[in-house]
């Protein structure tokens, strides 16, 4: 099993009665659903803050790409989704690439 640790915390009544709600109908108990509610959460919020953080130049691509647990070509996707160009260069893309020596 994973490495869980135990936390506490208040949320609304409405939350709580999605998640009571959500956790019958998925035949899991209330733990188990938020758990996986909070990790899919922090997923797009990974994503999004690697996203405002690329656009204001906090990160770089490589940058983003690891924070938001992504391959390159899926951030770069997802830029294009949104909408977002990348400031990444063919040059500087050219002088990232080592050359393939045959042997």
């Amino acid at each position: 099993m994973e490495n869980l640790k135990a936390t506490a915390l208040r949320i609304e009544n409405e939350t709580l009665q999605y998640v009571d709600k959500l956790s019958g109908m998925m035949n899991l108990d209330r733990s188990t659903t938020i758990r996986i509610l909070l990790k899919e959460g922090i997923d797009v919020d990974r994503k999004n803050r690697a996203l405002e953080f690329y656009q204001k130049k906090i990160f770089t691509l490589e940058q983003a790409t690891k924070f938001a647990n992504m391959y390159i070509g899926e951030f770069l996707e997802l830029m294009k989704e949104r909408g977002i160009e990348s400031n990444v260069t063919l040059e500087m893309i050219k002088k990232g690439m080592k050359p393939i020596q045959k042997t």
